[in-house]
């Protein structure tokens, strides 16, 4: 059977729910993904109106992505045993209000303020009840859904950045900012009216089961040991995700070309979300999730040696197919090690440690760059966590290839 014949079977969704349910994730991831990734062309005109340093405004990503962990952890746990139209409102409501409070901030701890509300409260507490609902209605080819419903986060991630940094262009940073939260509202609305869980059967599942599946989770050293991948493979991909745009702009002189870049390695990457996600349909997650961390750990040390623009545009399309992937096997192989009943709060504790790691990766990546002055050593070290995250995702493969032997001679 070939990979297209096989993606060609149809979807086992129980009805125009499931689709719904899919778009709707799709677009919070978009917006969700896309509000993070905006510190990348924000970095510049703030530097130069401030006079605040790299690693000052790469912390604001490290914020969000940390407020995004410990959200993930809460929200998750919550998403387990609620009505998840709530946390979808809540969570848009509290990505547009942090980018309205940075079109009127003046000091760096407003924006910081700002990120970490981001990310706490609002990407951290849709991402749960997202993944998991659009995962619950599909018995069959989950793998291909999530693909396309992370693919939604690689596109925001490239659509996002690169409309904001037309509009500084064109208005400057603090309209930027306000016409992006606008934009952000009208997608978030879509979105709660969009996603729902498979019925409420479900819900009340989860709540009679969360208590037993919960305590089960966290003793699972398998889904330790993919957490720890997780950390590593985002500490590996959040330099070239905050500081690609202002790379690529250093060596081409450009910033508009620098966001065109990021895009260019977001739209493939949404590419690659749905092929690995039809990769780990037919060859298993594990598998999937480690070709995926290869491609990107062998990308990363490749980007300073490189001076031109046509190499540099194709080096992110590369790049950004094997990063994205990541995250749709990610989910898959928590969905692999955790009870069904406790994914929200699996996922929400694996995220925890994930995004850490992208803090990490991003702040990592201009604190080296301040003290170097180039983008080499940032981008080395990137490639070093990549290689670390490889060996313990080998050690994870032989886990599992004991634990099946003995199931069997037993």
């Amino acid at each position: 059977m070939t990979l297209e014949s096989f993606a060609a079977r149809p979807l086992a969704a129980s009805d125009h729910g499931g689709v719904k349910a899919a778009l709707g994730a799709t677009l919070g991831m978009a917006t969700g993904f896309g509000s993070l990734a905006l510190t990348s062309v924000f970095i510049g005109p703030l530097g130069t109106e401030f006079g605040w340093s790299k690693s000052e405004l790469s912390l604001c990503y490290t914020l969000a992505a940390v407020g995004m962990a410990i959200g993930g952890v809460v929200w998750g746990r919550i998403s387990d045993r609620t009505d998840i139209r709530y946390l979808l409102y809540i969570g848009g409501a509290f990505i547009v209000l942090p980018l309205l409070i940075m079109s009127q901030a003046t000091d760096l701890w407003q924006f910081y303020a700002a990120n970490l509300m981001l990310g706490v409260a609002g990407f951290g507490c849709l991402y749960a009840p997202l993944v998991s609902a659009a995962g619950e209605w599909f018995e069959s080819r989950r793998g291909l859904v999530m693909g396309i419903v992370t693919a939604g986060g690689a596109l925001g991630q490239g659509v996002m950045p690169y409309a904001a940094e037309s509009f500084i262009s064109a208005v400057g940073w603090r309209e930027a900012f306000f016409l992006v939260a606008v934009g952000v509202l009208v997608l978030q609305l879509l979105v709660g009216v969009l996603v729902r869980r498979r019925g409420p059967a479900a819900v009340a599942a989860c709540h009679n089961a969360v208590g037993r599946g919960r305590s089960g989770t966290l003793q699972r050293p398998r889904l330790m040991l993919l957490a720890l991948a997780a950390f590593l493979c985002c500490a590996c991909m959040g330099t070239p995700l905050v500081h690609l745009a202002g790379f690529v702009t250093s060596v081409c002189g450009s910033s508009a070309f620098g966001a065109t870049s990021l895009l260019v390695a977001m739209i493939f990457g949404a590419i690659g979300r749905v092929c690995f996600g039809m990769i780990a349909d037919r060859y298993g997650n594990l598998f999937s999730y480690g070709s995926a961390s290869l491609l990107q750990t062998l990308c990363i040390p490749v980007f300073p040696l490189l001076q031109f623009e046509l190499p540099i545009l194709a080096l992110s399309a590369v790049f950004g197919f094997g990063f994205a992937g990541n995250m749709t096997c990610l989910i898959l192989c928590v969905r692999d090690e955790a009870p069904a009943e406790a994914f929200g709060g699996a996922i929400g504790l694996v995220m925890f440690i994930a995004w850490a790691g992208m803090g990490v990766g991003g702040y990592l990546g201009g604190a080296l760059f301040d003290l170097s002055g180039a983008y080499g050593l940032p981008f080395l070290v990137a490639a070093l966590f990549g290689v670390a995250n490889l060996l313990v995702l080998a050690v994870l493969g032989l886990l599992r290839r004991t634990a099946r032997q003995t199931g069997r001679s037993t």
